[in-house]
């Protein structure tokens, strides 16, 4: 009996302790869930406020900074056209004279044509700088069976203005879509050519795409490269060792390269510029009406990712700009809570 009774006993106390032990487990527990939870608020909070504070520093940014992105806009505008081989301005190229010429087709072939009577004196007057992208389309009927005629007479205005046709499509010698490349300042000259060929326009459309600004950034670019490049160069002439000569040369590399990347972005551009895309639609009265495809512009993806990368950077300087400014003050305004603070503990201690 004695023994079942220290046995009782022993097995009491045992529960006790395992009791005792779980309740320590399960207030270790909740205490590590709670720092846990402290924590991840905590962090949640200084989370939320460095977002704010970035947040108001790039707003502060894009306000100052509107003045300085114009100025540097203005950047390249003193840029020579033929600083690295970029090409000449549409308006100094002048197109050679076609043989063969038929009398009264001169108008195609004046290079002043378009320009007015000051057009070619050149002395006194200032260049303009604009980059204007032109490009039209235009539908005209023409009488049947005349379909064959109307073209040999496009690609006879195309050629008298200094340009040719691209592409052609055609569709039972009754109707079909042409692509012209013009030169810029015969465009309307051509297009009212073109237009007096049939007995009646079906649609006109003339558009321009206003590429200074793209073209004044990839100047400013380029100086800046050529700048970078000849001082590499001359650091690439006074080293001593191979392995700062292999590092400067592949500096070098990677900078022409880009270089040459701008300069052909320029040129093209360039040639944009000088000639103009006019799509031409021509049909017979009597032929089925085709339905007008709208011209389709395709994405350029290197012109997106530097529109992308040109956004990060502007948002990340808007930032650093915001900063400057909103630093300073929260430094002073903590100068001042922290005062405050301490003079509140003062007389509450007081």
């Amino acid at each position: 009996m004695n023994t079942d009774i220290d046995f009782l006993k022993v097995l009491e106390t045992d529960l006790e302790d395992v009791a005792s032990r779980e309740r320590v487990r399960l207030q270790r527990v909740t205490l590590q869930g709670s720092i846990r939870r402290n924590t991840g608020r905590t962090w949640m909070k200084v989370a939320g406020v460095a977002a704010a504070f970035l947040v108001v520093a790039g707003s502060i940014g894009f306000l100052a900074g509107g003045s300085a992105s114009d100025k540097f806009q203005e950047v390249g505008d003193a840029v020579a056209s033929d600083d690295g081989g970029v090409a000449d301005a549409p308006g100094a190229r002048a197109p050679a004279p076609q043989p063969g010429v038929a009398p009264g087709d001169e108008d195609f072939l004046d290079p002043q044509a378009d320009e007015g009577s000051d057009g070619g004196s050149g002395g006194g007057q200032q260049q303009d700088l604009s980059k204007i992208v032109r490009d039209g389309r235009i539908g005209i009927v023409v009488p049947d069976d005349g379909f064959g005629g109307a073209v040999d007479q496009l690609t006879l205005i195309a050629e008298r203005s200094g340009g040719f046709v691209l592409s052609s499509t055609t569709s039972n010698d009754r109707s079909g879509t042409f692509v012209l490349r013009i030169p810029e300042q015969r465009f309307d000259r051509a297009r009212a050519a073109i237009r007096d060929l049939g007995t009646r326009v079906r649609f006109e459309e003339v558009r321009g795409d206003d590429v200074t600004a793209e073209f004044i950034d990839y100047q400013a670019r380029l100086r800046i490269l050529q700048t970078r490049k000849a001082l590499l160069s001359d650091l690439l002439l006074d080293a001593d060792t191979t392995d700062e000569i292999l590092r400067l040369s592949g500096q070098v590399e990677v900078v022409q390269l880009r270089i040459e990347q701008l300069q052909g972005q320029l040129r093209f551009l360039n040639d944009q510029v000088a000639e103009s895309t006019l799509r031409v639609s021509i049909q017979e009265q009597s032929a089925p009406v085709a339905a007008v495809q709208p011209a389709v512009d395709n994405p350029d993806l290197s012109s997106s990712f530097d529109l992308a990368v040109q956004g990060f950077l502007r948002i990340v300087g808007a930032v650093i700009v915001g900063l400057g400014y909103l630093i300073p003050i929260t430094a002073i305004a903590a100068i001042a809570w922290m005062a405050v603070w301490f003079v509140r503990r003062r007389r509450a201690t007081a």
